[in-house]
């Protein structure tokens, strides 16, 4: 009986793994790993600066930020797997020698929790830096930081929790924006390297 027990142990959680490294490979999560992995990032954030952390989600803190952060942990995930496979797609053997420790067989989902992971410490970093930037604004005029960034519902309250908010969300826009300049810039030299291969073509041998 306890060898059958065994078994079926060992099948299910076979099964469960070869869930998650499909649901890697199609550059998905399920609803309870994308909850985890907001938990985990929301747990940073709180780390990094306890105050800010509940002055930008409220009274209940950790739960509102779970629901807030799901389904960008979701998204995460995707580009994450997007990002692993054009790794693996550009060089396997240096791709299973980063990541694999079973054979190369667990290298995908590794690339992809790793690739997760330091995008939630890069996160954590910025909401620290906001946080920190905050301070530094109230402290040097705290009339002219509620008026900037507190409500007047709130009186002012409000305003340390909208500033690192703010923050944190122009911060990953600048990200965004160099993100698409740096391709801009790719294609720009791809067309530069097209145009020299057509001059070189279309030039002629000189002759003696």
């Amino acid at each position: 009986m306890k060898r059958i027990i065994t078994m079926c142990v060992a099948l299910v959680s076979a099964m469960l793994m070869l869930a998650s490294v499909a649901s890697a490979e199609n550059g998905s999560s399920h609803p309870t790993q994308a909850k985890d992995a907001a938990a985990k990032q929301c747990a940073a954030e709180r780390k990094a600066d306890r105050d800010a952390f509940e002055a930008v989600f409220g009274k209940h803190a950790m739960r509102t930020c779970i629901k807030a952060e799901t389904d960008d942990s979701q998204a995460e995930a995707r580009n994450a797997a997007q990002e692993c496979r054009a790794q693996r797609a550009e060089d396997n053997d240096a791709f299973v020698d980063t990541f694999g420790t079973r054979n190369g067989k667990n290298a995908f989902g590794k690339c992809v929790s790793s690739t997760v992971r330091a995008e939630d410490d890069e996160d954590a970093d910025e909401f620290k830096n906001a946080a920190k930037e905050c301070k530094a604004q109230r402290a040097e005029d705290g009339d002219a930081f509620r008026d900037a960034f507190g409500s007047e519902q709130s009186r002012g309250k409000n305003a340390f929790g909208k500033c690192v908010s703010s923050t944190v969300r122009a911060d990953n826009d600048d990200d965004e924006m160099d993100d698409d300049d740096e391709m801009d810039d790719d294609d720009e030299t791809d067309d530069d390297d097209e145009m020299d291969d057509d001059t070189t073509d279309g030039e002629e041998t000189p002759t003696a």
